[in-house]
């Protein structure tokens, strides 16, 4: 028997009716009833509006009898979001999940979440009750080694903390792209989002988060850190960068370079992939080319994507990010009493 299934229905448009949907349902029943292997590998729903808790309780209860390895669910529905059940996180043979859109994550104030063979964990796009409740859940994953978490179109948590000693590999993205909604939100609320970062373990970290409204990311050091993607348009970079000094491997794109003030230095980075599409960037470059002793691989790049950013005016920044098309390299540099040898690529010459 195939040791995947993957399950799609009402995902493209609102026309299914509940009719087509009940023939889906009894469909993925029957499937999963006579289907007889003992273990199934990885099971996947992409599932629409019409889809239900009911539905998925019966479909994770079966996954949990044939000992599912991997889950992955895709739930599409502009409205509103449902609740998994919670029999989902006390899923011991549980090694992937990944949640994705239109999900309410809730676990009941009484239920102590226990996925203690889970490694890697995505939580894209989904909604939680609240902050702790997030917290409850990464620590009920004690082997985590792998955790994406997307929080694009997420207005509902504003803080999260990630304190996992075991995780490998961390991306946390937020690249919200709808600007009227998010200009009235910043003109008539206060954000003041909070990311905790503690792995000391982490080996890899993809961090991008294009909207700042009051973004703050505290982190400790991370020792073990090789490669690390950032992209940040926030007030206050240093707070994490300070926390990425023995990476070996940076992509870097900052709004703010602050870290230049803080004199935050890279003395383990071989390998510099910078963007210059901020202001004073070529301040940022001077700044790391002299506190990397070990670089050996530079590399320029033109970011392409927008950014929205609180640190000026709505009407001045988004004029000035709208039109800002990168200029010929002009001026020098300053007197630098040592660079390190290294091979230059660009995308601006």
């Amino acid at each position: 028997m195939v040791p995947k299934l993957d399950f799609e229905h009402g995902t493209s448009c609102y026309d299914d009716t509940k009719e087509e949907y009940t023939r889906f349902c009894q469909y993925v029943d029957r499937f999963l009833v006579l289907h007889k292997s003992p273990v199934l590998e990885t099971l996947m729903f992409n599932i629409g509006f019409l889809s239900t808790t009911n539905d998925m309780s019966t479909w994770v209860r079966i996954a949990i009898a044939r000992r599912v390895r991997e889950l992955e669910i895709n739930r599409y529905d502009v409205d509103k979001s449902f609740e998994l059940p919670a029999c989902l996180y006390t899923f011991e043979n549980l090694v992937v999940l990944k949640l994705y859109k239109s999900i309410l994550v809730y676990v009941p104030d009484d239920l102590e979440v226990s996925l203690s063979s889970l490694k890697t964990l995505h939580l894209l796009c989904v909604e939680y009750e609240n902050e702790e409740l997030h917290r409850r859940l990464l620590r009920g994953c004690p082997v985590l080694e792998e955790l994406v978490v997307d929080k694009t179109d997420n207005w509902s948590v504003r803080s999260s903390s990630v304190v996992i000693p075991s995780l490998e590999r961390l991306s946390v993205l937020n690249q919200y792209r709808d600007y009227e909604a998010y200009t009235d939100k910043l003109e008539h609320e206060s954000y003041n989002d909070r990311v905790t970062i503690n792995v000391p373990s982490l080996k890899y970290l993809d961090y991008v988060d294009i909207v700042d409204y009051g973004h703050l990311c505290l982190s400790e050091d991370m020792p073990e850190l090789v490669e690390a993607h950032v992209k940040l348009v926030c007030k206050n970079p240093e707070k994490l960068m300070r926390s990425l000094t023995a990476v070996k491997r940076l992509s870097l794109c900052l709004f703010n370079h602050s870290m230049v003030q803080h004199r935050i230095g890279f003395d383990q980075l071989v390998h510099l992939e910078l963007c210059g599409c901020s202001p004073k960037w070529w301040d940022l470059l001077t700044w790391i080319l002299k506190s990397s002793p070990k670089l050996q691989v530079l590399k320029l790049n033109q970011c392409q994507e927008e950014c929205f950013c609180s640190v000026k005016p709505i009407e001045r920044w988004w004029e000035e990010l709208n039109t800002c098309p990168i200029k010929p390299i002009e001026g020098r540099w300053g007197q630098l009493s040592s660079v390190p040898e290294c091979d230059v690529s660009s995308q601006y010459f």
